[in-house]
């Protein structure tokens, strides 16, 4: 599965293409039976940026398993106000999900939103930022067997040089399928703790 997830992230790098002008993110954080990973390109505009790139999770916490990858796409501004990021976009989700003797098959095209706020080395001692993002599919942009995706992220971090973060997040999941004998819900909390690089 890592060898896939890697794969995935060398793919997408080339396809979104190289621009030094403007700014890579390379993040990857571990829980203690589940793995995340993504790799986002930011290209600047006159009046804000664009964001284009990918993601994976995979998590084995027995009897639940799941493993989806995205493409996500969204567009955003940091200067509404000093330290403030706000993005707001599509994400595609494909993969699949098994609790207990239940499996399926997830598709989704996703509203997504998130915002990021750095603070102010004048503000806080020690360099501290905080991130929250929503990411939701109802049914009609649910498909194979999924019936709606929800997926809810807050963390903090902590910028250790001004490209590289350590961060902590919790990551609500919340997937309604509808394959097997009847209806049923994936439902996940996980903690994880990363790193994010950007260049």
């Amino acid at each position: 599965m890592a060898r896939k997830l890697i794969a995935t992230l060398v793919f997408l790098s080339m396809m979104v293409g190289v621009s030094w002008a403007d700014q890579w993110e390379l993040g990857l954080s571990a829980g203690s039976k589940s793995l995340s990973a993504g790799i986002h390109h930011k290209t600047y505009m006159h009046n804000g940026y664009f964001r284009i790139g990918g993601s994976g999770v995979y998590t084995d916490d027995s009897p639940t398993e799941y493993k989806w990858g995205s493409l996500d796409f969204t567009v955003g501004s940091d200067t509404l106000f000093p330290g403030l990021s706000v993005d707001v976009g599509l994400r595609g989700i494909l993969g699949s999900a098994e609790k207990h003797r239940l499996s399926g098959d997830l598709g989704a095209v996703a509203f997504t939103g998130g915002a990021t706020y750095f603070f102010s080395p004048h503000a806080m001692p020690v360099p501290l930022e905080v991130f929250s993002s929503m990411t939701w599919a109802p049914s009609p942009l649910s498909f194979i067997d999924a019936e709606q995706y929800f997926e809810f992220n807050v963390g903090g971090g902590l910028r250790i040089i001004s490209n590289a973060s350590i961060l902590l997040s919790y990551t609500a999941y919340r997937v309604e399928m509808k394959s097997g004998p009847g209806d049923w819900e994936l439902k996940d909390d996980v903690f994880r703790v990363g790193v994010v690089l950007r260049f």
